[in-house]
């Protein structure tokens, strides 16, 4: 009786073993699994977000003349700002216009797979007499908002549409074209592309940009792009490899190429690529915009 209790301990300590065994086998297997499933969830959290606010874009342009937010068009009096002109027209007043207006929350400007620390939501916006306007009893939006994470805080982790001329009077409004690109993660540094009518190879400033680790690798840049016509796509790789017909723009040799995003494209004949970026400065010409990277 003895011995037969001893067998019966030691037969269950080995089943406990077992037990053990399998389940730290299970964790090892199951650990990467809910760690794609938790990316899947920032993923989609992200792609919404973006999808909020192009639905702001769109709204606003409902109100005011088919147009998204245009700040030179409305601080005629410079009551907002003292930035003169299209200077006004910058990522940060036109996302302030947003806010202010009520189209969109400061929160939602913040991607939640967001990678860069000094990219936050903006604390303190003032919506009733902004007291860095000009004119805080007359300002339209509150002009202490930054999207300027080099030099200190960002407020946004989002890349919009360069809205110069000619853009700003061909996409810069709800056009319902499903292939021009407006609002999304922001890129990396494109330096140079190489495209022709349906494949691209680009090359970047920086391999290892901290907008790789938004949602790809460190090595390799994927993320989410709304279009005009208000769909958000995943996009794996800067070259729009999932998207058929993929966007193009039309080359000074008359050809249509492969446009990529985050970049402007020199050879456009148009002035109407896609070129999306976070803009520090704005101005009448491309070359009075200063965009930021990473």
């Amino acid at each position: 009786m003895h011995g037969s209790s001893r067998r019966r301990r030691a037969f269950t300590m080995l089943e406990l073993a077992v037990v053990l065994i399998l389940a730290a086998v299970a964790a090892v297997l199951l650990l990467p699994a809910l760690g794609r499933t938790k990316c899947g969830a920032r993923g989609m959290k992200d792609a919404s977000q973006i999808r909020g606010v192009m639905q702001g874009l769109v709204v606003w342009a409902q109100n005011n003349k088919d147009s998204y937010p245009l700040p030179s068009a409305l601080d005629l009096d410079n009551t907002t700002t003292s930035e003169q002109g299209r200077a006004k027209d910058h990522t940060a007043n036109i996302l302030s216009l947003l806010i202010y207006n009520g189209f969109v929350p400061v929160d939602l400007l913040v991607s939640p797979a967001e990678a860069n620390p000094n990219i936050e939501p903006f604390a303190n916006y003032q919506f009733g007499n902004p007291q860095a306007a000009a004119d805080p009893s007359k300002a339209l939006w509150d002009p202490a908002f930054s999207v300027d994470f080099i030099k200190g805080k960002g407020g946004t982790s989002y890349a919009h549409l360069q809205p110069t001329t000619p853009r700003v009077d061909t996409l810069w409004k709800p056009t319902f074209n499903a292939s021009e690109a407006v609002l999304g993660n922001r890129g990396p540094q494109v330096t140079a592309v190489q495209a022709t009518e349906t494949d691209v190879t680009v090359t970047v400033a920086n391999p290892d940009s901290v907008t790789n680790l938004i949602h790809g690798s460190r090595t390799s840049w994927e993320g989410h792009i709304g279009f005009n016509d208000n769909h958000v796509d995943s996009l794996m790789t800067l070259d729009w490899n999932t998207m058929q017909p993929k966007p193009t723009y039309l080359s000074t040799s008359g050809k249509r190429l492969v446009d990529v995003a985050f970049f402007d494209e020199p050879d456009d004949a148009e002035g109407t690529n896609s070129f999306l970026g976070i803009f520090t400065t704005a101005g009448e010409q491309p070359q009075d915009w200063t965009a930021i990277w990473d």
